[in-house]
């Protein structure tokens, strides 16, 4: 795997804008897989439509009441209810992104706005309405003054059921490093209140997984092998670390094995949409094909976030004997893994297949997460594609 294909498919993959659900970006890079795999000559080439919710904001506020009267800066917790509120203030501390652990019963939360410091508030919202919190401030560590483009709602999407209604009950807004600062001062001198509004409006559109398949040469061997990436993009800049390293790999991963045709196995290329508001294309995928999965995919394979230029660690997320096997074999090639993390979850697309009984495993680069992560600025000069071939070869 050669970096100036991952870059020059990386860069034409960019030029497409941005890639939230139902944008003119997301339908042009979901036709331009399609176009690829077909031009490949894969022995199977599909789509898999299906609805999902999206999200439009209108307006969002934060304002203090209490001590003293002011504005804060703030962007929309999305997916979460559409109303005003008010109440005193709540600092649980920081919670890190790959853990779901949260202790609240020595806390009473009941009409009060709890404050948290994460990227992940999804994994949390659930619980602070169990104790009747009113609303949801949520401060992440991007820098400059940058405020990550957050959700409020994660896996499972409702699939079968009334998708209008797939939102949090309580209102949410997201506040910069700066800002927490400031509210984290007041707090330690007496109360705060404040007063959260957050409106929005949801529509039903229609995207796409596409998939593309490599047939084995034992036609006797239905057992297959899945790559994964999502090609979908949250709501802000052009999501050039999540998503398009691991799609510019996925492509380059179809390109090189669709011309070195000797796979002992079904080898199956998924492109995932709408990752970024709860996994609703690779659980549509399972979910489809569930019987079928469980009984021939041996391995599945997510490609997120792989590759900066910063010093993250390389994480794999898998279990059992596919992360021994990938242990194994990433000492014997000489390709460093720094953590390891069991698929616990629902951080991207290889859990509907891991909770499904499917070996799984994911590599990507945390921690620490990439200052730009969901903003404005993750974009194409902080890649490392020296780094993006190390990994896709390894894979």
């Amino acid at each position: 795997m050669k970096r100036e294909n991952l870059k020059n498919t990386l860069e034409e993959l960019s030029s497409h804008g941005n890639r939230w659900i139902g944008r003119e970006g997301e339908r042009l890079t979901s036709s331009y897989i399609l176009n690829m795999f077909n031009e490949l000559g894969m022995d199977e080439v599909l789509t898999q439509e299906f609805k999902v919710l999206d999200y439009i904001p209108i307006s969002c506020s934060l304002q203090l009441t209490s001590p003293i009267q002011e504005e804060v800066v703030c962007e929309p917790l999305q997916f979460t209810e559409c109303c005003q509120v008010e109440g005193e203030v709540v600092f649980l501390g920081e919670f890190e992104n790959y853990s779901r652990s949260l202790d609240l019963s020595t806390y009473d939360l009941k009409d009060k706005v709890v404050l948290i410091v994460s990227d992940t508030p999804a994994f949390y919202i659930d619980d602070l309405v169990k104790k009747k919190a009113v609303g949801l401030i949520v401060a992440t560590d991007a820098p400059n003054g940058l405020i990550r483009a957050l959700a409020g709602k994660t896996y499972p999407p409702p699939l079968d059921d009334d998708i209008d209604l797939w939102k949090a009950t309580i209102p949410g807004v997201v506040i910069s490093k700066k800002s927490l600062y400031r509210l984290l001062s007041l707090m330690s001198l007496r109360k705060v209140k404040v007063s959260i509004e957050h409106k929005a409006d949801y529509r039903t559109v229609t995207t796409r997984n596409v998939i593309g398949v490599l047939s084995s040469l034992d036609k006797n061997n239905n057992e297959e092998i899945l790559l994964g990436a999502h090609y979908d993009s949250q709501m802000k800049g052009l999501g050039v670390w999540d998503n398009l390293t691991g799609l510019s790999t996925l492509l380059e991963l179809a390109r090189i094995l669709s011309m070195n045709r000797d796979n002992r196995r079904n080898i199956v290329f998924a492109a995932f949409g709408a990752e970024e508001v709860g996994l609703w294309g690779s659980a549509l995928y399972v979910n489809n094909r569930k019987e079928e999965i469980k009984a021939n995919c041996v391995a599945m394979f997510c490609l997120d976030a792989v590759s900066t230029i910063f010093s993250n660690k390389k994480s794999l997320w898998s279990e059992g004997k596919l992360r021994d096997f990938i242990i194994e074999r990433s000492i014997r090639y000489g390709f460093r893994i720094d953590n390891v993390h069991p698929l616990d979850l629902s951080y991207s697309d290889y859990y509907p297949f891991a909770i499904n009984g499917v070996p799984s495993a994911m590599l990507w680069e945390n921690p620490p997460t990439h200052p730009y992560y969901h903003t404005e600025e993750d974009t194409i000069e902080y890649i490392n594609f020296d780094k993006l071939a190390s990994i896709g070869n390894f894979i």
